[in-house]
């Protein structure tokens, strides 16, 4: 099939190995395109080892949401057909390639989405204690319930807004009626999301001042461990 999957990347060598994992398993013709905003990780040598295509793009060592938006409504129109894949490193989209088959022999343009914060347990900030694929726990997210999937055909602009929770798709536009799942890969053990999101509390702090977006981020270590010990002891399993 004729799919391809584009996401933005900062120093996530961490994560890209599973990510590329899971589209893979799910969608082995895929075509990976990773968007780097100048890592100083290995994450660029890492992603092309892979068999990833990547492209460096600069943002004077931020993370500029403003930029972001217009990357992600932008970066997939060099494709003229195919199913489009829009997401960030840690959203697992869970969709096969029989599934679009059925969807676009139906019509659909756009896929309907729910979306799960998938909690792990690992002790490692590499999370090399736990397999991603066997996680079972979650809590529902419906910040990540967002319409990562559309076929380019019959779709001309997405219109999405900061981090693609909200867009106003133009087009042919058919939602499918199933309902797919959205692993958001970010709750993975304490460890890990204590030090991703103190991070990215750093790259965010101009952004913030100057439009008021990421502003879920935060360098409360005491604030990010409640989190995390609430989405824990109030998880479902799948």
């Amino acid at each position: 099939m004729n799919i391809h999957i584009f996401v933005l990347c900062y120093n996530e060598s961490v994560l890209i190995p599973h990510m590329v994992k899971h589209y893979k398993k799910y969608l082995p013709s895929c075509k990976i395109t990773i968007y780097d905003n100048e890592s100083s990780d290995n994450s660029v040598e890492l992603a092309k080892s892979l068999g990833c295509h990547v492209i460096s793009w600069a943002s004077n060592n931020v993370q500029n949401e403003t930029i972001q938006i217009e990357m992600r409504n932008n970066v997939w129109k060099q494709c003229s057909s195919g199913w489009i894949f829009m997401i960030d490193m840690d959203e697992f989209i869970c969709v096969t390639e029989n599934d679009l088959k059925k969807e676009q022999d139906s019509g659909t343009s756009v896929l309907n989405i729910n979306g799960y914060e998938m909690i792990g347990e690992s002790n490692t900030l590499l999370i090399d204690d736990i397999d991603l694929q066997d996680i079972k726990k979650y809590v529902h997210n419906h910040y990540e319930s967002k319409h990562l999937c559309f076929l380019r055909n019959k779709v001309i602009n997405m219109n999405y807004g900061p981090g693609s929770h909200t867009c106003n798709p133009v087009g042919n536009i058919i939602y499918s009626e199933n309902v797919y799942i959205n692993k958001h890969m970010c709750y993975l053990g304490l460890p890990f999301i204590i030090n991703k999101t103190v991070d990215r509390y750093k790259r965010t702090e101009q952004i913030r001042r100057e439009k008021g977006y990421n502003t879920h981020y935060t360098s409360d270590v005491a604030e990010i461990e409640n989190r995390y010990r609430t989405h824990l002891n109030s998880c479902n399993f799948i």
